[in-house]
Protein backbone atom coordinates (compact mmCIF):
# COMPACT_ATOMS: atom_id res chain seq x y z
CA UNK A 1 0.00 0.00 0.00
CA UNK A 2 1.20 3.47 -0.83
CA UNK A 3 1.87 5.92 1.94
CA UNK A 4 -0.36 8.95 2.25
CA UNK A 5 0.98 12.12 0.67
CA UNK A 6 2.45 14.67 3.13
CA UNK A 7 0.25 17.61 4.03
CA UNK A 8 1.35 21.22 3.71
CA UNK A 9 2.27 23.28 6.77
CA UNK A 10 -0.81 25.44 6.29
CA UNK A 11 -3.09 22.42 6.21
CA UNK A 12 -1.44 20.96 9.28
CA UNK A 13 -1.75 24.18 11.27
CA UNK A 14 -5.39 24.55 10.29
CA UNK A 15 -6.17 21.02 11.30
CA UNK A 16 -4.37 21.30 14.64
CA UNK A 17 -6.35 24.41 15.43
CA UNK A 18 -9.57 22.65 14.53
CA UNK A 19 -8.66 19.59 16.55
CA UNK A 20 -7.84 21.35 19.78
CA UNK A 21 -10.12 24.39 19.70
CA UNK A 22 -13.14 23.11 17.84
CA UNK A 23 -15.15 20.46 19.64
CA UNK A 24 -17.57 20.09 16.73
CA UNK A 25 -16.06 16.88 15.40
CA UNK A 26 -16.07 15.30 18.85
CA UNK A 27 -19.59 16.30 19.73
CA UNK A 28 -20.90 15.29 16.34
CA UNK A 29 -19.67 11.72 16.59
CA UNK A 30 -19.65 11.01 20.30
CA UNK A 31 -23.27 9.99 20.82
CA UNK A 32 -23.43 8.08 17.55
CA UNK A 33 -20.53 5.81 18.50
CA UNK A 34 -20.94 5.43 22.25
CA UNK A 35 -22.47 1.94 21.95
CA UNK A 36 -20.19 0.74 19.17
CA UNK A 37 -17.08 -1.33 19.68
CA UNK A 38 -13.70 0.38 19.52
CA UNK A 39 -10.98 -2.05 18.50
CA UNK A 40 -7.39 -2.32 17.34
CA UNK A 41 -5.48 -5.00 15.55
CA UNK A 42 -2.28 -5.70 17.52
CA UNK A 43 0.54 -7.26 15.49
CA UNK A 44 2.60 -10.03 17.08
CA UNK A 45 5.73 -7.88 17.43
CA UNK A 46 4.05 -6.08 20.36
CA UNK A 47 3.96 -9.32 22.36
CA UNK A 48 7.70 -9.80 22.75
CA UNK A 49 8.05 -8.45 26.30
CA UNK A 50 5.93 -7.76 29.34
CA UNK A 51 6.89 -4.09 29.08
CA UNK A 52 5.58 -3.75 25.51
CA UNK A 53 2.35 -5.52 26.48
CA UNK A 54 1.92 -3.28 29.53
CA UNK A 55 2.38 -0.19 27.38
CA UNK A 56 -0.03 -1.45 24.74
CA UNK A 57 -2.79 -2.31 27.20
CA UNK A 58 -2.35 0.92 29.13
CA UNK A 59 -2.39 3.11 26.04
CA UNK A 60 -5.41 1.41 24.49
CA UNK A 61 -7.39 1.28 27.74
CA UNK A 62 -6.72 4.95 28.48
CA UNK A 63 -8.00 5.84 25.00
CA UNK A 64 -11.23 3.90 25.57
CA UNK A 65 -10.67 0.87 23.34
CA UNK A 66 -12.75 -2.10 24.47
CA UNK A 67 -11.59 -4.84 22.08
CA UNK A 68 -8.13 -5.98 20.95
CA UNK A 69 -7.45 -8.40 18.10
CA UNK A 70 -4.11 -9.79 19.22
CA UNK A 71 -2.04 -11.72 16.69
CA UNK A 72 -0.96 -14.98 18.29
CA UNK A 73 -0.26 -16.93 15.10
CA UNK A 74 1.62 -15.28 12.25
CA UNK A 75 3.08 -18.03 10.08
CA UNK A 76 1.85 -21.44 11.32
CA UNK A 77 3.61 -20.69 14.59
CA UNK A 78 2.59 -19.59 18.07
CA UNK A 79 3.13 -16.74 20.50
CA UNK A 80 2.05 -18.97 23.37
CA UNK A 81 2.98 -22.53 24.40
CA UNK A 82 1.04 -24.40 21.72
CA UNK A 83 0.79 -28.17 21.60
CA UNK A 84 0.27 -28.06 17.83
CA UNK A 85 2.35 -25.30 16.21
CA UNK A 86 6.01 -24.59 16.97
CA UNK A 87 6.98 -21.37 18.75
CA UNK A 88 7.53 -18.34 16.53
CA UNK A 89 11.20 -17.84 15.81
CA UNK A 90 11.33 -14.42 17.44
CA UNK A 91 9.44 -15.70 20.49
CA UNK A 92 11.19 -19.01 21.17
CA UNK A 93 13.56 -17.72 23.87
CA UNK A 94 10.77 -15.82 25.57
CA UNK A 95 8.60 -18.92 25.73
CA UNK A 96 11.57 -21.00 26.91
CA UNK A 97 11.96 -18.54 29.80
CA UNK A 98 8.46 -19.44 30.98
CA UNK A 99 6.75 -16.22 29.90
CA UNK A 100 3.42 -16.66 28.12
CA UNK A 101 2.55 -13.55 26.04
CA UNK A 102 -1.05 -14.55 25.38
CA UNK A 103 -1.82 -15.34 29.02
CA UNK A 104 -0.25 -12.04 30.06
CA UNK A 105 -2.20 -10.01 27.48
CA UNK A 106 -5.47 -11.58 28.60
CA UNK A 107 -4.71 -10.95 32.28
CA UNK A 108 -3.79 -7.30 31.74
CA UNK A 109 -6.53 -6.52 29.21
CA UNK A 110 -9.32 -8.15 31.20
CA UNK A 111 -8.22 -6.21 34.27
CA UNK A 112 -8.89 -3.02 32.28
CA UNK A 113 -12.22 -4.23 30.90
CA UNK A 114 -10.90 -4.98 27.40
CA UNK A 115 -11.93 -8.08 25.45
CA UNK A 116 -9.23 -10.11 23.72
CA UNK A 117 -9.74 -11.83 20.37
CA UNK A 118 -7.04 -14.31 19.40
CA UNK A 119 -6.00 -13.32 15.87
CA UNK A 120 -4.85 -16.32 13.80
CA UNK A 121 -3.41 -16.17 10.30
CA UNK A 122 -5.21 -19.26 9.08
CA UNK A 123 -3.93 -20.43 5.68
CA UNK A 124 -0.82 -18.26 5.33
CA UNK A 125 2.08 -20.32 6.70
CA UNK A 126 5.33 -18.67 5.58
CA UNK A 127 6.68 -15.55 3.87
CA UNK A 128 10.43 -15.64 4.28
CA UNK A 129 13.06 -16.28 1.61
CA UNK A 130 14.45 -19.20 3.61
CA UNK A 131 12.75 -22.23 5.14
CA UNK A 132 11.59 -22.14 8.77
CA UNK A 133 14.27 -23.01 11.32
CA UNK A 134 12.06 -25.46 13.19
CA UNK A 135 12.01 -28.89 11.51
CA UNK A 136 8.51 -29.38 12.91
CA UNK A 137 7.09 -26.41 11.01
CA UNK A 138 4.40 -27.53 8.56
CA UNK A 139 6.29 -26.16 5.55
CA UNK A 140 9.26 -28.38 6.42
CA UNK A 141 7.23 -31.44 7.38
CA UNK A 142 4.56 -31.29 4.70
CA UNK A 143 5.44 -29.14 1.68
CA UNK A 144 2.92 -31.26 -0.24
CA UNK A 145 0.14 -29.61 1.80
CA UNK A 146 0.67 -26.23 0.17
CA UNK A 147 -1.55 -24.66 -2.51
CA UNK A 148 -0.92 -25.46 -6.17
CA UNK A 149 -1.25 -23.24 -9.22
CA UNK A 150 -2.82 -24.02 -12.61
CA UNK A 151 0.41 -25.42 -14.03
CA UNK A 152 0.87 -27.78 -11.10
CA UNK A 153 3.51 -25.68 -9.35
CA UNK A 154 3.44 -25.61 -5.56
CA UNK A 155 3.61 -22.30 -3.71
CA UNK A 156 6.21 -24.03 -1.53
CA UNK A 157 8.62 -23.77 -4.46
CA UNK A 158 7.95 -20.14 -5.39
CA UNK A 159 10.84 -17.71 -5.08
CA UNK A 160 10.65 -14.41 -3.20
CA UNK A 161 10.92 -12.42 -6.44
CA UNK A 162 7.95 -14.36 -7.83
CA UNK A 163 5.87 -13.70 -4.71
CA UNK A 164 6.71 -10.02 -5.05
CA UNK A 165 5.84 -9.98 -8.74
CA UNK A 166 2.48 -11.62 -8.10
CA UNK A 167 1.75 -9.36 -5.14
CA UNK A 168 1.04 -12.18 -2.69
CA UNK A 169 2.29 -12.52 0.85
CA UNK A 170 3.78 -16.00 0.81
CA UNK A 171 3.05 -19.71 1.01
CA UNK A 172 -0.51 -20.80 1.74
CA UNK A 173 -1.85 -24.08 3.10
CA UNK A 174 -4.31 -25.88 0.85
CA UNK A 175 -7.79 -26.06 2.41
CA UNK A 176 -8.50 -29.04 0.14
CA UNK A 177 -6.00 -31.14 2.12
CA UNK A 178 -7.96 -32.69 4.97
CA UNK A 179 -4.80 -33.33 7.01
CA UNK A 180 -3.83 -29.68 6.67
CA UNK A 181 -7.16 -28.25 7.79
CA UNK A 182 -7.33 -30.81 10.60
CA UNK A 183 -4.01 -29.46 11.90
CA UNK A 184 -5.25 -25.85 11.70
CA UNK A 185 -8.47 -26.83 13.42
CA UNK A 186 -6.56 -28.64 16.17
CA UNK A 187 -4.40 -25.57 16.74
CA UNK A 188 -7.43 -23.30 17.15
CA UNK A 189 -9.33 -25.72 19.37
CA UNK A 190 -6.26 -26.17 21.58
CA UNK A 191 -5.88 -22.38 21.88
CA UNK A 192 -9.51 -21.82 22.79
CA UNK A 193 -9.47 -24.72 25.25
CA UNK A 194 -6.47 -23.39 27.15
CA UNK A 195 -7.10 -19.64 27.24
CA UNK A 196 -10.11 -17.50 28.27
CA UNK A 197 -10.11 -15.52 25.04
CA UNK A 198 -13.28 -13.62 24.19
CA UNK A 199 -13.08 -14.36 20.48
CA UNK A 200 -11.26 -16.15 17.71
CA UNK A 201 -10.35 -13.97 14.73
CA UNK A 202 -9.33 -15.51 11.42
CA UNK A 203 -7.14 -13.69 8.93
CA UNK A 204 -5.95 -15.03 5.57
CA UNK A 205 -8.90 -17.38 5.47
CA UNK A 206 -8.77 -17.22 1.70
CA UNK A 207 -6.76 -17.95 -1.43
CA UNK A 208 -4.00 -15.45 -2.21
CA UNK A 209 -4.99 -15.17 -5.88
CA UNK A 210 -7.35 -16.58 -8.50
CA UNK A 211 -4.84 -19.00 -10.03
CA UNK A 212 -4.68 -21.33 -7.00
CA UNK A 213 -5.71 -23.92 -5.58
CA UNK A 214 -5.40 -26.62 -8.18
CA UNK A 215 -4.16 -29.22 -5.75
CA UNK A 216 -4.78 -32.88 -6.65
CA UNK A 217 -7.53 -33.12 -4.02
CA UNK A 218 -9.38 -30.06 -5.31
CA UNK A 219 -9.08 -31.20 -8.93
CA UNK A 220 -10.35 -34.66 -8.13
CA UNK A 221 -13.26 -33.31 -6.09
CA UNK A 222 -14.37 -30.99 -8.87
CA UNK A 223 -13.95 -33.66 -11.54
CA UNK A 224 -16.19 -36.01 -9.56
CA UNK A 225 -18.91 -33.36 -9.55
CA UNK A 226 -18.53 -31.64 -12.93
CA UNK A 227 -16.83 -34.34 -14.98
CA UNK A 228 -13.90 -32.14 -15.98
CA UNK A 229 -10.47 -31.35 -14.59
CA UNK A 230 -10.52 -27.64 -13.59
CA UNK A 231 -7.00 -27.18 -14.99
CA UNK A 232 -8.30 -28.06 -18.43
CA UNK A 233 -10.74 -25.13 -18.24
CA UNK A 234 -7.72 -22.87 -18.56
CA UNK A 235 -5.19 -25.01 -20.40
CA UNK A 236 -7.64 -26.40 -22.97
CA UNK A 237 -10.26 -23.68 -23.09
CA UNK A 238 -10.59 -23.63 -26.90
CA UNK A 239 -11.09 -27.38 -27.11
CA UNK A 240 -13.78 -27.40 -24.41
CA UNK A 241 -15.59 -24.45 -26.00
CA UNK A 242 -15.56 -26.19 -29.38
CA UNK A 243 -16.74 -29.49 -27.93
CA UNK A 244 -19.26 -28.26 -25.35
CA UNK A 245 -20.16 -24.77 -26.54
CA UNK A 246 -19.22 -21.44 -24.99
CA UNK A 247 -22.26 -21.27 -22.70
CA UNK A 248 -21.46 -24.67 -21.23
CA UNK A 249 -17.83 -23.64 -20.81
CA UNK A 250 -18.83 -20.48 -18.92
CA UNK A 251 -21.13 -22.50 -16.66
CA UNK A 252 -18.21 -24.81 -15.82
CA UNK A 253 -16.06 -21.82 -14.93
CA UNK A 254 -18.74 -20.56 -12.55
CA UNK A 255 -19.13 -24.02 -11.04
CA UNK A 256 -15.38 -24.10 -10.41
CA UNK A 257 -15.46 -20.74 -8.60
CA UNK A 258 -18.34 -21.95 -6.43
CA UNK A 259 -16.61 -25.26 -5.71
CA UNK A 260 -13.33 -23.54 -4.86
CA UNK A 261 -15.02 -21.19 -2.40
CA UNK A 262 -17.05 -24.00 -0.89
CA UNK A 263 -13.85 -25.78 0.17
CA UNK A 264 -13.10 -22.94 2.59
CA UNK A 265 -16.74 -22.70 3.66
CA UNK A 266 -16.80 -26.40 4.58
CA UNK A 267 -13.76 -25.92 6.81
CA UNK A 268 -15.35 -22.92 8.52
CA UNK A 269 -18.60 -24.79 9.06
CA UNK A 270 -16.79 -27.66 10.73
CA UNK A 271 -14.70 -25.32 12.89
CA UNK A 272 -17.76 -23.29 13.90
CA UNK A 273 -19.61 -26.41 15.02
CA UNK A 274 -16.73 -27.47 17.26
CA UNK A 275 -16.24 -23.99 18.69
CA UNK A 276 -19.95 -23.73 19.45
CA UNK A 277 -19.80 -27.00 21.35
CA UNK A 278 -16.65 -25.99 23.22
CA UNK A 279 -17.43 -22.31 23.98
CA UNK A 280 -20.80 -21.17 22.63
CA UNK A 281 -20.20 -17.62 23.94
CA UNK A 282 -17.00 -17.22 21.92
CA UNK A 283 -17.16 -14.48 19.27
CA UNK A 284 -16.09 -15.82 15.87
CA UNK A 285 -14.91 -13.27 13.32
CA UNK A 286 -12.76 -12.88 10.23
CA UNK A 287 -10.87 -10.15 8.43
CA UNK A 288 -12.24 -10.21 4.89
CA UNK A 289 -11.71 -8.61 1.50
CA UNK A 290 -14.14 -5.67 1.38
CA UNK A 291 -15.52 -6.02 -2.16
CA UNK A 292 -18.10 -8.81 -1.97
CA UNK A 293 -17.90 -9.97 -5.61
CA UNK A 294 -14.11 -10.07 -5.92
CA UNK A 295 -13.80 -11.56 -2.42
CA UNK A 296 -15.77 -14.54 -3.70
CA UNK A 297 -14.50 -14.84 -7.25
CA UNK A 298 -10.80 -14.16 -6.69
CA UNK A 299 -10.21 -15.16 -3.07
CA UNK A 300 -12.88 -17.77 -2.34
CA UNK A 301 -14.43 -15.78 0.51
CA UNK A 302 -18.20 -16.17 0.64
CA UNK A 303 -18.25 -14.08 3.79
CA UNK A 304 -21.87 -12.91 3.53
CA UNK A 305 -22.81 -16.59 3.44
CA UNK A 306 -20.52 -17.36 6.38
CA UNK A 307 -22.37 -14.83 8.53
CA UNK A 308 -25.86 -15.72 7.34
CA UNK A 309 -25.25 -19.42 8.03
CA UNK A 310 -23.90 -18.68 11.50
CA UNK A 311 -20.32 -19.80 10.87
CA UNK A 312 -19.16 -16.30 11.87
CA UNK A 313 -20.69 -13.83 14.28
CA UNK A 314 -19.25 -10.83 12.47
CA UNK A 315 -16.82 -9.73 9.78
CA UNK A 316 -14.22 -7.00 9.61
CA UNK A 317 -14.03 -5.82 5.98
CA UNK A 318 -10.53 -4.46 5.42
CA UNK A 319 -11.60 -1.12 3.93
CA UNK A 320 -8.07 0.21 3.62
CA UNK A 321 -8.59 2.55 0.68
CA UNK A 322 -7.26 6.08 1.06
CA UNK A 323 -10.49 7.35 -0.53
CA UNK A 324 -13.36 7.96 1.93
CA UNK A 325 -15.97 7.38 -0.78
CA UNK A 326 -14.56 3.92 -1.49
CA UNK A 327 -14.47 3.09 2.22
CA UNK A 328 -18.09 4.22 2.55
CA UNK A 329 -19.16 2.10 -0.43
CA UNK A 330 -17.46 -1.03 0.90
CA UNK A 331 -18.82 -0.73 4.43
CA UNK A 332 -22.25 0.13 3.03
CA UNK A 333 -22.25 -3.03 0.92
CA UNK A 334 -21.20 -5.09 3.93
CA UNK A 335 -23.90 -3.65 6.19
CA UNK A 336 -26.48 -4.24 3.50
CA UNK A 337 -25.35 -7.83 3.04
CA UNK A 338 -25.26 -9.05 6.63
CA UNK A 339 -26.63 -6.25 8.82
CA UNK A 340 -24.70 -3.37 10.33
CA UNK A 341 -24.43 -4.93 13.79
CA UNK A 342 -22.40 -7.79 12.30
CA UNK A 343 -19.92 -5.50 10.55
CA UNK A 344 -16.95 -3.89 12.26
CA UNK A 345 -15.36 -1.46 9.85
CA UNK A 346 -11.69 -2.31 9.38
CA UNK A 347 -9.95 1.02 8.79
CA UNK A 348 -6.42 1.90 7.77
CA UNK A 349 -4.65 4.03 10.36
CA UNK A 350 -0.96 3.16 10.18
CA UNK A 351 -0.04 5.78 7.58
CA UNK A 352 -3.11 8.02 7.47
CA UNK A 353 -3.36 11.49 9.05
CA UNK A 354 -5.88 11.67 11.87
CA UNK A 355 -7.91 14.20 9.88
CA UNK A 356 -8.48 11.58 7.18
CA UNK A 357 -9.36 8.88 9.71
CA UNK A 358 -11.97 11.24 11.13
CA UNK A 359 -13.33 11.82 7.64
CA UNK A 360 -13.74 8.10 7.04
CA UNK A 361 -15.48 7.51 10.38
CA UNK A 362 -17.83 10.47 9.95
CA UNK A 363 -18.77 9.31 6.47
CA UNK A 364 -19.74 5.80 7.57
CA UNK A 365 -21.43 6.88 10.83
CA UNK A 366 -24.96 6.78 9.30
CA UNK A 367 -24.40 3.12 8.38
CA UNK A 368 -24.21 2.26 12.09
CA UNK A 369 -21.67 -0.57 11.90
CA UNK A 370 -21.25 -2.66 15.02
CA UNK A 371 -17.80 -1.27 15.63
CA UNK A 372 -14.56 0.15 14.29
CA UNK A 373 -11.24 -1.65 14.18
CA UNK A 374 -8.07 0.19 13.23
CA UNK A 375 -4.98 -1.30 11.64
CA UNK A 376 -2.87 -1.24 13.60
CA UNK A 377 -1.66 -0.44 17.10
CA UNK A 378 1.90 -1.17 16.05
CA UNK A 379 1.71 0.91 12.90
CA UNK A 380 0.37 3.88 14.82
CA UNK A 381 3.45 4.03 17.02
CA UNK A 382 3.41 6.99 19.39
CA UNK A 383 0.61 8.83 17.59
CA UNK A 384 -0.87 10.64 20.59
CA UNK A 385 -3.15 12.69 18.35
CA UNK A 386 -4.91 9.49 17.23
CA UNK A 387 -5.38 8.16 20.76
CA UNK A 388 -6.65 11.55 21.98
CA UNK A 389 -9.17 11.65 19.15
CA UNK A 390 -10.44 8.16 19.97
CA UNK A 391 -10.79 9.05 23.64
CA UNK A 392 -12.66 12.29 22.93
CA UNK A 393 -14.71 11.15 19.97
CA UNK A 394 -15.38 7.42 20.06
CA UNK A 395 -15.22 6.44 23.71
CA UNK A 396 -18.08 6.24 26.15
CA UNK A 397 -18.55 9.11 28.61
Amino acid sequence: MQKAEPRSIVQLVCFMAFLFTGEAVFNLTHSAHSAQAKALWVVRTSLLSSASIDQMVSRTADAGFDNLFVQVCGRADAYFPSRVYPPAENCRELLDSGFDPLAYVIQKAHARGIKVHAWVNALLVWSNGRLPEDPGHVLNRHPEWMMTDRSGGSLARYSQPLFKKLGITGVFLSPAKQEATAMLEEFIIDLVSCYPVDGIHLDYIRYPMETVDFSPEARKGFQNIAGVDPRSLFQEADRIKTHNGEDAYNRLLEEWKVFRAEIITVFLARLAEKLNQLKPQLVRSAAVKPEIVSAFRLYGQDWPGWVRKGYLDMVLPMAYSTRPDVVYSQISQACGAVGGEKVWAGLRAYDVPVSEIIERVRKITPLQPGGYCFFSYDGLGDNQMFFRWVKKSLSKP
